[in-house]
């Protein structure tokens, strides 16, 4: 299953479901899909993924050197690239964000 984000000015980015619900959790905006962000709030999303995705980094170089011997994996904040891009957009050009 995925999730896809929507805005008007940017292409929409679909991701795998647990990642995407991740994301959520992470702008705060609960993990009901589907789901809205309003124009005057998309600011607020975009802090808060920012924030948690540079705390989730601090716990990922803590693993990182734990577990030297694992494959490596892709870090949730490259993953959060594209709808980071998103958000901005949406910030930038005053349009909602919504997810399905």
């Amino acid at each position: 299953m995925t999730i896809t984000f929507t805005t008007k000015s940017y292409a929409d980015i679909t991701m795998l479901h647990d990642i995407g619900e991740a994301m959520l959790e992470m702008m705060d905006f609960g993990k009901l899909i589907p789901g809205a962000i309003a124009t005057k709030d998309v600011h607020q999303a975009l802090t808060n993924l920012q924030k948690n995705l540079a705390n989730e980094n601090c716990k990922e170089d803590q693993d990182k050197e734990e577990d030297d011997d694992q494959q490596p994996s892709v870090a949730l904040g490259t993953r959060a690239m594209p709808l980071l891009e998103l958000l901005k957009s949406a910030k930038d050009n005053d349009n909602n964000v919504s997810w399905r």
